[in-house]
Order: C-alpha cells, then structure tokens, then sequence
C-alpha cells in the first residue's frame, strides 16, 4: 500500500511541478532545412561526431529499430524503422529519447533474457551495465535496472567484468547453446577473454547472467601491441603470463559475425592503434576457437576502411533488405567529425557477407551538421524581415591540419508565417575560414553607432574580431580590427551584443571556457570606440560544475517587456536561466533553473533566440558539441518570467548527475525544517532529510542510475525538480 500511495504522491509532485514550470519550449520536428541536394529527412537530430549504434525495437512493431549514443556528450536520438522512408528507411522519432535509461559511454544490445525485446549493456564503473527491456504493448518501452556490475568466476574468484569507457565488448552466444556469453580484452593484454555463460548449462534457462572466464584465451592470437595486427598460433597460457604487461589495452571495439555460418564466431576490432580495421577468420570450431586468418586491411577487397579515430563496427540490416551491413564510426570522441558514419552495404548474404562501401555520412548527409561543436546565432543576412540562421564551428574535420578550421554556415529563412523553413547558402558564408581561427562565435549588433548591425566573433584563444558593416541594412562585412579593444578573456569567447546598462550604446556580454560572464561597458564617443571592463564575474554567473574546471558559458540575455532575463549555455548541455537583472548590475542574478525548461544538448550547448517560424513567439535554436542543431518552439510571448512559479525556491547541481558526483542545493528564500525527498519513478523514497539551511551537500553515490524526483515540502507547499543519475 505504501508504494501504491507513494506511487500517487509521485505523480501528484509530478503535476505540480509542471504547474511550477509551464513547458515554454517544444521541440521543433516539423522545421524544412534543405541543402544543394534537396530537403533534409531529419535536420534537427543534433550531429553526430562519435555515434555508437544499437538496434533496439522501439515501437513493438516487430521491426528493429535506431537507438544511436553519440559518446560526445552521450547524445541520445531514436529513429524508428519505417520502409517507406527515404533515402533511409527511417524516420527520426525524439518522442523515444525520454525513454532510453540513462546510458553513457557505449551500449549494446541483446535479449539475454530470451523473452524476444533486447536488452541494453552500457558502461558502468569500470564494469558493465544492464538495463532489462520491460517493454509491454499497454506500457510501451520501458526498462529498469537489472544489474550495476557484471561479475565472473575467475581463478581468483567472482571479480567484475573489466571494462572501460573506450572499450566496446562483444555480447553473443558464442558457444551457441541458447544463452548470451561476453567476448572482452584482458584489462592489462592483448588477448581475448571469452566469459561463458553458465545459466543454460547450470539452470536449463537463459535468463541469468551467471559467468565464467574460460582459462585459455579465446582465438588464441593477441594484438601485436604496436598495430591494430594479431599474432596467431599463440600459446596463450604461457603468453598471458610473460606478456601480461606489455600493453595497456586502453580503447578497441570488437563485433561478432558468423562469416560463413558454420557456427563459430569470427571477429572485427576497431583499435585505438590504428584507423583500420581487423578482420580475424575463427578456423576453429564452437568449442575450441582458433584465429587462422586476418585481413589488417579489412575489407580488403573493397575499400578498406582508413577512419581516425579508433574506428568500431556495427553489424546490422541499415537499409532493410534483410541482411547484415556494416556500419562504422570513430569510437574515439576526435577525429573525423563529418564523413564519419561509413556504410557498407552487404551485397552477399548473412553466411557470406561482402562488404561494399557505399557512403561515409550515413544518416548524417540528412542532418545539419558542421563538424565539431555548433556556435548558433540569428541575423538577417538579406534584410527581408526573417531571422536568417548563422552556425559557426569549432572546426571540420580535415585530415590535412592547415586546411582544419573554423568556419560560418549561412541558412536563409524562407519560412512562412508558423511554418519554419532555412535553406542552405554556403558552409563558409564569407569565407571566413581562410582566417584560419578555431571556434569562431558570431555576434551581431551595432557596435559603432552608425545604425546598422556589425559582425563579432569570439575565438577560440578568447580574443575578438571585429568586421564593420559599411553595406547598411544589406551588410558589407570588413574586416576593421583582428583583435578588437585587445579585449582578450582566456579562451573559447563567447560574445553577445547587447546594450545591457540600456544607456542607449551596445555593450558586450562575453562568455568563456571558464564558465563565467565578462560585462565590457560601452564608452565610445563619435567614431573613437572604446569598450572598457565593468566585472569578470557579472551577476555571479558561472556555469562550470562542482567537479569540473570547465563550463563553456555562452550568454542569450534578453528582455521579456518587463525585464532582462539571461540563458546561459554551459558544457554539461544544460542551460542557465536566470532573473533579477535589471538595476542588479553590479549584484548577483537570482538563478531559477540550471536546466532551463528541461533542454539538455549534451555537451557544450549553444543558445540564440528569435521569432523564426514568424509566429510572433520567441523560438530557440541550441548548438551542441557534435556539430549539430535543435529547435525549440516557443509556446508563449515575451519572456518566461510570467510563466514560472516564483516561489520555486531551490535550484539542485549538477543535474544530470554522475555516478561520482555529490549534489548542491541552494535555496533561495530562508528555509527551516522543510522535509527535502527523492522518488524513485514507482514512487519510493530512496533518500530523505531534513533541510535546515539554505545552502545543501548530499552524496547519492549509492542512489542507482535512473529518473527521480526531488521535492522539498514546506508550509504546506511543494517544490520539486526532475533529477537524472547517469
């Protein structure tokens, strides 16, 4: 029964805090983006820069479906198999990201427990994770939370499955005696340890995950150590003991298929040694492997994959002709951040692959994506009324370093009033990249006091360029100052123009690595510009969380019609907002939310705001570390701060929270004896205290991944908060 009534009160606080926090976004899905090649299926995915893909169905149709976790920020999107669909047979389906279990690092699926919905293995200190599908066709997906660490008999006795966050095991049956077994390099060699899975043998059922590590090492070969090559015939008994040291195996991807289908396991790896991939042929039998043959040029009578950095395989039907193709990305989050999802279709069979390269931006040539991390903002480029959309990077991609830098995409608002509608330009609008800068932030406004909007751009060692506008309302860009007022803010600046004092002149309001806000006020006199600092810590900003040193800070102050209010974007993919700005220049900002209207745009979240479906609301676009975009469309006028229940006096950080991390509360009224809870999603209460001072520490190392709520009950009244563990 205390469950039952718990389970009520849960969602009773959850209506409440809806009620606190009026949703005043929704995300744009019905935005039309087209490029040279025509209109884009899914623009506003995100990017991907280092996707892992895992089939996973996500509707209960029947079909395998997309879940793909980007390791740059651990971006989650869903797309949902749909044969009608072109040019893929998928169509992107966000609605599914809320349901995905928090998951980092890797994932991998498999239906361990055999009752036909695939499971998820994630990373999980230093072990492996496990998610159960609990899908029902009443409840849809859903999943809980199976097991936190993965154990195996080992000679020594029951240990953990090693594992790291740049190590992607392979998860099969491989003995093929009905239940999932894990192929895995030693933590500290070059070999394979093979755990087999002793629930069929031991129980007659698969649903357990009951391991032992075999003694000797699977395939008996080992990686050289120097190159992603194998060493075959290896002793491996004798050999794990003298070369155990030899090589820190610090980041490898291994995937299974059955090349031939006589039953035993062949392998791929993907190796932090190399950008190739391993093929290794298993001439052995189920029970007895043996690596007899490689090609360290796989596949080599195709195109040889050639991808930096550590590239890892993907064995599944991409196209939905019912046979296995391959898939491959960069495992490592940098290297190939455009032409980094290479799809090769398999034009043979399942029992006889043959791999051939078809494309290198599978999925993502139908994705606004500019290489690494997104700097957005709005301006109108033709001076036709719309809000036209400009996306700087930090950079793309080149294998040739000194043709590798940062450049501006120009997209044309063509949207009709409600109907939001960009067309690509060009990807290097003002061919700003022959300045050979990093991580170039634009900022417009009139910075000279000539009536028309000027063009700013941070960089990346935190120094500003400056082009006067001499065109007027249709700009003409020159370049007037590489180095504008010496203003230099350390690094990754951020600017924004803005005439914060409102005295009539537009100051600057920069953001930084740091996390924090720098205020330069506007001095300028006739043509003499002078802009001079007020505070490097304006309002008491910092968005840089309790264990990092970096937060990437990048300001959207704006006014409501009653007020300044300010979005800051942070490194965590969540966005600060903030009030109590006006006539507190000089004073701290009240922080009401650090994960503003639930947005989050893992990692390095970028923020502009304008009316671009011209409905007459404010809408958001947000950049990401990926190189991607999404949209927001703005549900009400003006500003939020109407929308939001004043008396929501507590702001919790970080949020996502790590499994390593402690929480900060900080309340912002005088609190005493308020009674301070966290539910579980069924309603439990999994932590509880009470709140006696307006400042907060709590450690929930011991709290399991997942959703819960965190309320805090006062005088009658309850204020709560989503919080997510990773």
């Amino acid at each position: 029964m205390l469950i039952r009534i718990k389970s009520i009160l849960f969602f009773l606080f959850i209506g409440m805090h809806a009620i606190a926090q009026t949703s005043l976004f929704s995300l744009d899905t019905t935005a039309v983006f087209q490029n040279s090649n025509g209109v884009l299926s899914f623009p506003l995915v995100g990017g991907f820069n280092s996707p892992v893909f895992c089939q996973l169905d996500l509707n209960g149709d029947g079909a395998n479906d997309l879940l793909v976790l980007d390791r740059v920020g651990n971006r989650v999107s869903t797309f949902v198999f749909n044969p009608a669909s072109v040019p893929y047979k998928y169509v992107y389906a966000p609605s599914y990201i809320s349901k995905i279990p928090p998951i980092h690092d890797w994932v991998s699926s498999n239906d361990f427990d055999c009752d036909g919905d695939l499971d998820l293995f994630t990373y999980f200190n230093n072990s492996i994770g496990v998610w159960k599908n609990d899908f029902t066709q009443s409840g849809g997906l859903s999943f809980s939370f199976f097991s936190s660490q993965l154990n195996s008999q080992y000679a020594s006795g029951i240990a953990p499955i090693f594992s790291t966050q740049v190590n992607l095991s392979a998860f099969e049956d491989v003995d093929n005696d009905g239940d999932m077994d894990i192929l895995t390099f030693t933590n500290s060699g070059n070999f394979i340890e093979y755990h087999k899975n002793y629930s069929m043998d031991s129980l007659g059922i698969c649903d357990q995950l009951l391991f032992k590590v075999e003694p000797d090492c699977w395939g008996r070969f080992r990686l050289s150590g120097l190159t992603n090559s194998a060493l075959l015939n290896q002793n491996c008994i004798t050999n794990r003991m003298s070369n155990r040291e030899s090589h820190l195996h610090s980041g490898s991807a291994l995937t299974v298929l059955d090349q031939d289908c006589d039953g035993d396991v062949d392998l791929i790896n993907g190796d932090i040694l190399g950008s190739n991939l391993l093929y290794l042929e298993n001439g052995g039998s189920i029970d007895s492997a043996s690596i007899t043959q490689q090609d360290s040029v796989f596949p080599a009578y195709n195109v040889s994959v050639n991808l930096q950095n550590l590239p890892a395989a993907f064995y599944f039907d991409a196209d939905g002709d019912s046979v296995k193709d391959l898939i491959v990305t960069p495992f490592a989050t940098v290297g190939e951040d455009l032409r980094n999802v290479l799809f090769y279709k398999n034009t043979g069979s399942n029992c006889q692959n043959n791999f051939t390269f078809v494309k290198n931006n599978f999925l993502i040539d139908q994705m606004v994506d500019v290489g690494t991390s997104s700097n957005v903002a709005f301006f109108d480029v033709d001076a036709d009324g719309k809000k036209d959309l400009i996306v700087g990077n930090d950079y793309a991609y080149n294998a040739n370093p000194v043709l590798q830098y940062s450049s501006l995409s120009y997209y044309k608002n063509t949207s009709l009033s409600g109907s939001a509608s960009f067309q690509l330009v060009t990807n290097d609008w003002l061919n700003l990249s022959s300045l050979t800068q990093f991580g170039l932030y634009p900022a417009f406004g009139d910075l000279d006091g000539d009536n028309d909007e000027d063009l700013l751009l941070g960089n990346a060692d935190g120094t500003l360029i400056f082009y006067k506008n001499i065109g007027g309302a249709i700009p003409n860009f020159v370049l007037s100052n590489p180095v504008f007022q010496s203003i230099d803010v350390g690094n990754n600046a951020a600017p924004q123009i803005i005439d914060i004092d409102r005295d009539g002149k537009n100051d600057l309001l920069i953001g930084e690595r740091s996390g924090v806000l720098n205020y330069y006020k506007n001095n300028s006199s006739g043509t003499n510009l002078l802009f001079s600092i007020q505070t490097s810590n304006f309002g008491g900003v910092n968005v840089t969380g309790p264990n990092s040193i970096t937060g990437y800070s990048c300001p959207q102050l704006f006014d409501n019609g009653n007020g300044y209010e300010l979005l800051v974007g942070s490194e965590a993919g969540t966005i600060f907002h903030y009030q109590n700005i006006d006539n507190n220049l000089t004073g701290a900002f009240n922080l009401t939310d650090s994960i503003f209207d639930n947005i989050y745009e893992p990692k390095r979240v970028t923020v502009s705001m304008a009316d671009y479906n011209l409905d007459g609301k404010k809408d958001l676009i947000a950049g990401n570390g990926a190189g991607g975009i999404r949209g927001y469309l703005g549900q009400i006028s003006n500003g939020f701060a109407q929308s939001k229940n004043n008396d929501l006096y507590f702001e919790a950080w970080p949020n996502p929270l790590k499994s390593e991390d402690v929480m900060f509360l900080k309340f912002n009224s005088s609190i005493n004896n308020a009674n301070l809870e966290l539910l579980d999603v069924v309603g439990n209460i999994v932590f509880e205290t009470t709140v006696h001072d307006n400042y907060l520490k709590i450690d929930l190392n011991k709290i399991q991944p997942g959703t819960y709520l965190l309320s805090v009950k006062k005088d009658g009244r309850v204020f709560s908060k989503k919080i997510i563990k990773l």
